[in-house]
């Protein structure tokens, strides 16, 4: 057995202020210009049997048992798998898992049985001792793992039963164990701590990564389910907002992500073009500091949130395609309440000027710490021109991802605010999103409501789908009626794809997932 360690907030600092950064990804904001059908050019192309997807950026890190980032994960897809996985219905089924698990009476134990048909790239059979290593990576307070987040306080230890079942212990009762088994990419046991490549069981295997330019994969020929459409995938990074959307017309790549918003109507108007707009996990992540002046102040608070300039943020950003704001969670997650109306489509400044009169603190200023996309500087620039009508000045800071995360996990902001993609790591949730609401959390933003501190508990224990989602729209509603998270929007997912590809899963992006391996052409 392994044992889990249980670790002080100081500790948690310093091993994992990179980690969330590259959980946080910031959206481009993207331009393009040119035009023009591949015509002849993609048939011919499309003859070596090679699915290319142009994509904004790369991680530095492409290990996606570090990182939850969609970045990482799309990388993923195609090569790593999980014990259990989504189906078309976003129901967890068995995947190399060869079964259910058998969990004890208690809750605290769970058996997973593994199929014995399974081998990876390198012709190694999936045995316990892979599982094993994956999960005591995440486990390792040394590896930096984004998952460590979602794990420590519950698996207190892992042991392989035989070569094909593994149990796994917990401290407490954690419905959410399912979830989590459902997108954690299981790793060869000699490559769990390697960042330069990926050793999986998937229907492709890496041939070349380069960092920051390109990660290209071939078809896995021992596959253990069905065989892929395409002999490879490959993805090219393409940082400049109007080469990737020119390479997608001239039919040099197949699929765009983070297609620009600015640019939808033309996109739609290219018979070529087929538009991808969907509502996803894709949050803008907004919260404030309640240890300190001035929001610890809730009449301060209330009146920020009053007064903040939804409107602007959604058509003047995101070119209208977003759903105005309220509490954390959005239109593709578990607890998303369409009726929930805290605060009005349009701002309301003389509810907020009342509020401001009844403010304690003197305080009418405050730094929003952003991360450094385009996208974020003008979602700040837009909320920050609309406080200066209520007299509010606002200061822009912009972050990194590790200085980022450093600065939300020791508690040097006032306002915080990124994007933030949680469906590779979460599932149809943004479990991680609100942590920064409960009072005992190592992510505590200084909030105290002992009922959403117990609504939170009730969504991580139970295994009932209903009472999570219960819980999480009174955590979403209290939040955002006290002023606590409040995200100016709740973006749509963009991206555009050549009509002669097979049309994206919109079901799948609910929970970031591409799936290119199910594509075809034609």
């Amino acid at each position: 057995m392994t044992p889990a360690s249980t670790i002080s907030r100081r500790r948690f600092l310093g091993l994992t202020a990179g980690t969330i950064g590259a959980a946080v990804a910031g959206q481009t904001l993207l331009s393009a210009c040119g035009a023009g059908s591949g015509g002849d050019r993609v048939s011919r192309r499309h003859e070596d049997g090679i699915l290319r997807i142009g994509v904004a950026g790369a991680p530095g890190n492409i290990n996606p048992l570090d990182s939850g980032s969609e970045q990482t994960r799309w990388l993923a897809e195609p090569v790593m798998e999980s014990l259990y996985q989504w189906d078309d219905d976003l129901d967890s089924v068995p995947w190399l898992a060869a079964g259910e698990p058998e969990i004890s009476e208690d809750g605290l134990e769970w058996v997973v049985p593994l199929r014995d048909d399974v081998v990876f790239h390198n012709g190694d059979p999936l045995e316990a001792e892979d599982v094993l290593a994956t999960l005591n990576h995440m486990l390792d307070l040394s590896s930096g793992s984004e998952w460590i987040t979602y794990l420590v306080d519950y698996v207190q230890w892992v042991e392989e039963v035989d070569r094909h079942t593994v149990r796994i212990g917990l401290n407490r009762p954690y419905g959410l164990l399912r979830s989590h088994l459902t997108n954690l990419p299981i790793s060869h046991r000699d490559y769990v701590k390697n960042r330069e490549t990926m050793m999986g069981t998937g229907p492709y295997s890496v041939v070349r990564y380069v960092n920051g330019q390109s990660f290209t994969t071939t078809v896995h020929e021992d596959y253990w389910n069905e065989k892929p459409a395409f002999e490879g995938i490959e993805f090219t990074v393409f940082s400049d907002d109007a080469t990737r959307l020119v390479s997608l017309r001239q039919g040099k790549v197949d699929l765009i992500t983070a297609a620009p918003y600015q640019n939808i109507s033309a996109i739609e108007k290219n018979d070529d073009l087929q538009l991808i707009l969907v509502d996803a996990p894709l949050d803008v992540l907004t919260f404030v500091n309640l240890h300190e002046e001035p929001f610890s102040d809730p009449h301060f608070r209330r009146a920020v949130a009053h007064s903040m300039d939804r409107e602007g943020v959604r058509d003047r950003v995101f070119g209208g395609h977003a759903t105005l704001g309220q509490g954390p969670i959005g239109p593709a997650e578990l607890g998303w309440d369409p009726d929930l109306a805290v605060f009005g489509e349009q701002r309301d400044l003389d509810l907020a000027r009342e509020h401001l009169d009844q403010a304690e603190t003197d305080v009418r200023g405050f730094t929003i710490t952003l991360g450094t996309s385009q996208m974020g500087r003008e979602i700040g620039s837009v909320l920050a021109s609309g406080w200066a009508d209520l007299g509010i000045e606002v200061e822009l800071e912009q972050l990194a991802g590790g200085p980022w995360s450093s600065a939300w996990l020791s508690n040097d902001y006032q306002m915080l605010m990124n994007t933030f993609q949680s469906g590779c790591t979460s599932g149809p949730a943004n479990y991680l999103t609100l942590t920064p609401g409960h009072s005992e959390n190592l992510l505590s933003c200084g909030y105290v409501d002992d009922e959403v501190d117990e609504w939170i508990d009730a969504v991580w224990a139970t295994d009932d789908p209903d009472a999570r989602i219960e819980a999480l729209r009174n955590i979403n509603r209290r939040l955002a009626e006290d002023a606590v998270m409040f995200p100016p929007v709740y973006p749509k997912l963009a991206m555009a794809q050549r009509v002669e590809l097979s049309p994206i899963d919109e079901k799948a992006l609910e929970i970031s997932r591409i799936n290119p391996h199910r594509l075809r052409f034609g």
